[in-house]
């Protein structure tokens, strides 16, 4: 097996030239440039990444922990941060977790130990108090609000688009309304935000008859709409917390021969194609910011405007 003096020797230059050549640092003459890469060839000889790695202290490689790697939330900041990724020569690493501390914790240790440029949380268990434990070892970012804590972030104001469909649901009012959340409020700042924005808006929480929490799926979503129905029959609108349980729920209502409002969240094919209402939270932008902020040396909080789009029924409503 060929190794660099080989190459030097072969291509008649010193080992830190050809070295230089393989790592793209600093100026070669391309004629010098040519000998290297002709010599490579010739002994088909293929650079050690790990040992490149730890030459210049960089693996091109960024970690990106999600939960999930079948939900189309996840699905789709998970592309938005390859196709960047890519253009830049730069490979991801996909981290699941499950929701799961000691799997996060172990992925932070990763990075501790230089197993990839930086790291994004697309969702997450542990505290932001932990994450900044391990802030010195390398850059991280969530995509979500970091709040005050000094930690980079891409994300939108889930507060703001939550409160303005319920305005818009209270203007034309409309008074039972369900709402389903992916987790419980002790682990989710999506629900909380759900919780608290009804709140502002109708005076008083939301009981339990009207919310269903722990709806990834589609599923879930047929789980959820036979709830609610039966909790309260008279259920005018059903605000979820994507449009794969938008669908399912929609299935559901079908099925039972119900004519309730659906709305769902990402302007996901779902809500083209079945033409329901829906948040778009912008999830293409928010995976692209988080990329680059793995760059940065700085903090970097990126906020990334969400869009309402009213389809059907309630366009025509409202």
């Amino acid at each position: 097996m060929s190794n660099i003096r080989d190459v030097a020797k072969l291509s008649g230059h010193s080992v830190s030239t050809v070295s230089r050549v393989i790592n793209n640092r600093s100026y070669v003459a391309e004629d010098t440039k040519t000998d290297i890469l002709n010599a490579m060839r010739e002994l088909d000889y293929h650079p050690n990444d790990v040992a490149r790695a730890l030459s210049t202290g960089q693996t091109f490689t960024v970690g990106v922990v999600l939960p999930y790697i079948n939900v189309p939330y996840f699905q789709k900041l998970i592309s938005a941060i390859t196709k960047v990724a890519f253009k830049e020569n730069y490979q991801v690493m996909l981290l699941p977790s499950d929701y799961d501390v000691k799997s996060e914790i172990k992925y932070l240790e990763m990075l501790k130990h230089h197993a990839f440029d930086g790291l994004i949380f697309t969702s997450r268990a542990i505290s932001f108090d932990k994450i900044l434990e391990y802030k010195q070892y390398g850059t991280i970012t969530c995509c979500e609000d970091t709040l005050d804590y000094p930690i980079s972030c891409a994300y939108t104001n889930r507060e703001e688009s939550f409160i303005n469909i319920f305005e818009i649901l209270k203007k034309l009012n409309f008074k039972h309304i369900g709402v389903t959340t992916s987790r419980s409020d002790q682990t989710s700042q999506s629900t909380k935000l759900a919780k608290s924005s009804y709140q502002k808006v109708f005076g008083t929480e939301i009981d339990t008859e009207h919310l269903y929490m722990g709806a990834p799926a589609f599923s879930d979503g047929i789980k959820a709409a036979k709830y609610l129905v039966e909790s309260d029959p008279k259920l005018e609108v059903i605000f979820t917390n994507s449009d794969q349980v938008a669908a399912g729920v929609i299935r559901q209502l079908m099925i039972m021969n119900l004519d309730i409002q659906v709305i769902g969240q990402e302007n996901l094919d779902y809500s083209r194609l079945m033409d329901f209402s829906t948040i778009d939270h912008k999830l293409t932008e928010i995976g692209e910011y988080a990329f680059w902020s793995t760059f940065e040396k700085k903090i970097v909080k990126k906020l990334v405007p969400s869009e309402l789009i009213l389809r059907g029924e309630l366009k025509k409503l409202n």
